[in-house]
Parts: structure tokens; sequence; C-alpha cells
């Protein structure tokens, strides 16, 4: 998602919200509060299904899921819910700031602590005996006090503000100290959602009214920087796992057209590094005319993999330094086909496979192996066709030397739209008059 459409989906939020409250503040209410509690959910359920493959995300879940419970008991108890008749608008506030003062020492700590597994049990531990103990203390009247009817906050519940504030920009400082792989991916999320969360402790220290404007606003700060944590640590630990697992198969597939190609050169030692030259001209190719991203994987799959097929011919016949026969020329012309069937059990993405199986193709039709006529190949094909022939022409053969450049580009310029497309040819031609050799692509 965009950074755009993220900040405009927060603003529409915000607005939403605020008309809400206009309407009916008890409803805003439980909708921001409802929702805090549901994203803070989804994450506690996403850290124990990890099993703790991530320590900060298990440790978030285990400090959300002591969050939850305070966060329920804010909710019902707030002024006009009729939960708990004898309590006033002092208790909520109480179980706020209790939440919010465990919520921003768990953030700090889960950064602080070592990455060892048994500290998580007593981080766990120690802010369920917390909650339980601030708990009872509210419930029994032993809790300070934090609001005063007719005179609003309390000196104990703004101080306590600012020591949540003091405690979330020491988390701050811990987080971008941190070069830890489990916050690393997190860091900027982690960064807003602290970031938004202090804004809102700044704006709940100054309310006298809670249904004013001022605990309103707070509340929206609160509710977007949960839709952070939602964004950045749920999404992305249901997404990185994901996007592990998609790499992971990229490489190993990676590494099996690596060996592939390589076999190819073995079988044929007089083409030995053919293909992947062909896959650099090719994709220099690609890029001057501006294909697209998807495309040149495409060719860059197809030309590393286009004489695999070869592994079928004789070895005699590839090494003949003599021209070869019309029986041997019919033989070697199977091999675009053997290599489509060799590959075609690998789930490429795009058509690798067509793009190898057209490469020998030509615009009039004269090519093999189905004598498919212009607008039947593939742009890939094309560009795959004009960048095998020229490097062909400009590396030793078994019965013949190199050719030079100008020859080369003479080849493909003549035969320009007939056999190979005017385009690609065009472009191929301003690579070389721009210097392109394939010397200076060497690793």
């Amino acid at each position: 998602m965009s950074k755009t459409i993220t900040v405009s989906a927060w603003i529409l939020i915000a607005l939403a919200s605020w008309a809400v409250s206009r309407l009916n503040y008890l409803l805003f209410h439980s909708f921001i509060e409802i929702t805090a509690i549901l994203i803070a959910g989804v994450l506690v359920s996403m850290a124990f299904i990890s099993r703790g493959k991530n320590v900060l995300v298990l440790r978030m879940g285990c400090l959300y899921s002591v969050v939850i419970f305070l966060d329920v008991l804010h909710t019902i108890s707030y002024a006009g819910m009729g939960v708990f008749p004898s309590w006033g608008a002092n208790q909520p506030t109480q179980f706020w700031i209790l939440g919010r003062l465990i919520e921003a020492s768990g953030l700090a700590l889960a950064l602080i602590l070592p990455k060892k597994r048994n500290l998580n049990i007593g981080y766990f531990a120690g802010f369920m005996i917390a909650g339980a103990i601030g708990t009872t203390a509210i419930s029994l009247g032993y809790f300070p006090e934090c609001f005063v009817m007719g005179t609003g906050l309390t000196s104990f519940k703004i101080s306590m503000e600012y020591v949540v504030i003091g405690i979330i920009l020491l988390s701050i400082y811990f987080l971008f100290r941190s070069d830890s792989p489990d916050v690393l991916p997190y860091r900027k999320y982690y960064f807003l959602a602290l970031i938004l969360t202090a804004g809102g402790e700044i704006v709940f220290t100054t309310y006298t009214d809670v249904y004013g404007f001022s605990n309103m606003l707070g509340h929206i700060f609160r509710l977007i920087s949960y839709f952070v944590i939602l964004q950045g640590i749920v999404y992305r630990s249901i997404s990185e796992p994901i996007d592990s697992l998609y790499n992971r198969i990229s490489k190993t597939q990676e590494e099996l057209i690596a060996i592939m190609s390589e076999t190819t050169e073995i079988k044929d030692p007089y083409t030995a590094g053919h293909q992947k030259r062909v896959a650099i001209l090719s994709d220099e190719i690609a890029r001057r005319m501006r294909l697209s991203r998807e495309d040149r994987n495409v060719l860059s799959f197809a030309s590393r993999l286009h004489d695999i097929g070869k592994l079928f011919i004789p070895t005699d016949i590839l090494t003949k330094a003599m021209p070869l026969n019309e029986q041997e020329r019919d033989f070697v012309e199977l091999h675009p086909g053997k290599s489509y069937d060799l590959l075609k059990g690998i789930p490429f993405e795009g058509p690798v496979l067509d793009t190898i199986l057209q490469h020998h193709e030509r615009l009039d039709g004269s090519g093999y192996p189905k004598g498919l006529t212009d607008k039947e190949i593939l742009l890939t094909s094309k560009i795959l066709a004009v960048a095998d022939v020229v490097e062909a022409m400009l590396s030793d053969r078994p019965h013949r030397r190199a050719r030079d450049v100008e020859e080369a580009m003479e080849e493909i310029s003549s035969n320009s739209g007939k056999l190979y497309d005017s385009l690609v040819v065009k472009s191929c031609l301003e690579l070389f008059q721009g210097g392109f050799s394939f010397e200076a692509h060497k690793e």
C-alpha cells in the first residue's frame, strides 16, 4: 500500500470518527476501543501462532494480552455505559492510565531485554501480575484518583501521562540503537506507532470533560496508532513468511537454472558461456526497448536455458568441424522442442517456455520448429533470436572462426524486417554503436 493511500485512509478514519463523536460520543468511544481491542487481539493471535519465531512479536503478543484486559475494563466502565452503576468517570480513567503505563513499559522492555526465550515467561508474568494488582487496587479504591468531576484530571493522572511519554521516548532511543534482526523489519512501524501514541498522551493531559474534544482527539491518535500496528506488525508477520518462502523458492529455481545452464556447456564446450552472454545482450536490448520487469525476467530465464535441448543431440554433431549435412541439421533443429519438453515441469512465471520454443522462428516463416511468422512470434523470442545470432557470430565455432562486430551487425541489418524484428535490430545496433561489449559485462 502506498504512503498516499495510507495517509488518505487515516484522514478518512479520523474524519469519520470525529463525525460519529458529534452524533453519539459513547458510540464513538466504544467503536475506538473495540477496534483497538480487536487489532490487539489479532496481534496476540499472530504472536502465539508463530510460536515465538520473532521474539519482538512474541513479547508484544504477551504484552497486549494484558493490555486488552485493561482496555475492556476501561471501555465497559466508561461514564454512561451503566455496567458499573456505582462508578463514575474516575475508574475508567484509572484503567486507562494503568493500561498505558503497562503498554509503554512493555514496549520499552521488549526492545531492551536480550533475545533470550527464558526471559519471555518472566516478561509475560510480570505484566500479568502488574495488571492484576492494578485492577484490584482500582476495584477496592486504593489506586490514586485520576479524574474528579467538576475539576478534571488530577495531578497524578497528568504526571503519569508524562511518565508514559518519557517511556515512549526511551523506547524510540532503544529502537534506533537496536540492530536485532527481530526488530529491523518492524522499526519504521514501531516508531510511527510510538510517535502517534505519544501524541495521544500529550492530548490526554489537557481535557476536563470525558466527552470533550481533547479526549476525542486523543482517542483518534490511539486508533491510528493501532492501525499502524496492524499494518506494520500484524500484516508483516503474515506476509514476511510468505515472502521468505517465495524468496527461497526463487533462490532454488535460480540455482537449478544455473546448474542446468552449466550442464549444457559441459555437453557442448565450444559454446561455453554462450547462454550467459546471450542473456546479457538480451537484457540490454530489452532495457533499450523499455520492456517491463516481468518481460525482462522471462527473457533472462529463457536466454539462460534456450539451448538446454542440445543435451539430446550427439556430441559428435555439436563438435563437428565441418558444415552439417541435412540430416544433422534436422537433428539440431529438434533442440528448441527438446528444451521445451525438458523444462515444462518447472512453474515459470510468464511465457518462458514459449520464448525458448520460438527463438529460432523467423518473421518470414523460414524458421523452426513451427514455421511461425511475424505476429505469431513473441517479442521476447524476437529479442532472443537476435541476441543468439549476434553472440554466435562473435564466438568461435568448430567449423569457423569468430566473425567481427561489423559482420554481425551487417547480418542482422540486412535481414531486418525479413528474418529479424526491425525494432529489435535497431536497438541492438544502437547498443554496439554505443560501445557495448561482452568483455565489459564479465563478472
